[in-house]
């Protein structure tokens, strides 16, 4: 019989982690499905990936794609023949139900974070960069305040002159952050002063500010006619730590934009600082930054469905090709 005991599970990934196969009652009875499991073992990536690292969540990652191929390797087969035979390819495709044993694998969403280039590691995707600079600079939306009156921290903001990635705005000040994952363009620049230009910052003293991974000579001189404060960044790890550290440099000085200025003046001389890059944030990687409860839960409700869908179709299966 195909099978998982609470046993097979501390022999594959340990006895100290047996408290998440007890959540899915692996203590009371075996596992017995593929779907189970999978659901079982993303939750303890989850919990990996916010504990201890790449290293830990990789190792279970390929353990757990190892063996629910093995393991597993009939009742797939049996689950593909009924998913094929009842939706067909294209159906199973646009409805995401897993197709061969491929479908019952686990991707590896950790190491997407970031790619390696020749001036260090970058985001590969904006929107990490985004959410990451976000969380590590909301401190300046009280700490650098002007007069009393508290900045308002905005993502994806819209305004008449286009959608600024990150702006903090008061009263009397603004300050739009525009940022770019890789190197930076001319092009850029002249993005951030027309966003800063936007009708609804025109009663305000605005900051303007590029973030960018590089910076070359020519955007750092037209930077400077431009006004607008240009600001490398670095991602620091270590394979066995779950935390990431968001490390930023000051490539230029814009004396006009006075509260980012201070700002990060405060962080190099209160932060680490390597090569010229101060650590501005320690963050867990973004996939994996919540509560593993919630996403237990969420996990829980997917397999709910999952295996309701299973049914349905397995009734359907026998419906139309064993009770003619």
């Amino acid at each position: 019989m195909e099978q998982l005991t609470i046993f097979d599970f501390e022999k594959l990934y340990g006895k100290e982690h047996v408290s998440i196969a007890k959540a899915f009652r692996l203590d009371e009875q075996p596992i017995k499905t593929p779907l189970s499991y999978k659901k079982m073992i993303e939750v303890l990536l989850y919990h990996h990936a916010s504990r201890y690292g790449q290293n830990a969540y990789l190792e279970a990652l390929r353990t757990y794609n190892q063996d629910v191929s093995e393991r597993f390797k009939n009742t797939i087969n049996v689950l593909n023949s009924i998913i094929m035979q009842t939706t067909g390819l294209f159906g199973a495709i646009a409805n995401g139900r897993p197709i061969g044993f491929h479908g019952f694998f686990i991707s590896d969403e950790y190491t997407k974070l970031f790619k390696d280039t020749d001036s260090g590691r970058s985001f590969k995707s904006e929107q990490y960069l985004e959410k990451v600079l976000f969380e590590a600079i909301n401190d300046l939306a009280w700490s650098y305040s002007s007069e009393g009156q508290a900045f308002e921290a905005k993502r994806q903001s819209k305004l008449k002159n286009g959608e600024v990635d990150i702006l903090f705005l008061n009263d009397r000040n603004a300050i739009v952050f525009e940022l770019k994952k890789g190197t930076a363009k001319r092009r850029d620049l002249f993005q951030v002063v027309d966003y800063s230009n936007s009708p609804e910052l025109s009663d305000k003293k605005v900051e303007r500010v590029l973030v960018a991974k590089k910076f070359g000579d020519d955007v750092l001189s037209l930077a400077e006619e431009l006004s607008v404060s240009c600001i490398s960044y670095t991602i620091g790890y270590n394979h066995s730590d779950p935390y990431f550290l968001l490390l930023v440099s000051m490539e230029n000085r814009i004396e006009d934009n006075e509260i980012l200025n201070r700002y990060l003046d405060d962080r190099f001389k209160w932060s680490d600082v390597f090569e010229g890059y101060a650590v501005l944030y320690d963050f867990i990687h973004p996939n994996f930054d919540g509560s593993i409860k919630e996403f237990y839960l969420k996990k829980m409700d997917e397999l709910k469905r999952e295996v309701d869908l299973i049914e349905k179709l397995t009734q359907l299966y026998a419906e139309k090709y064993l009770l003619k």
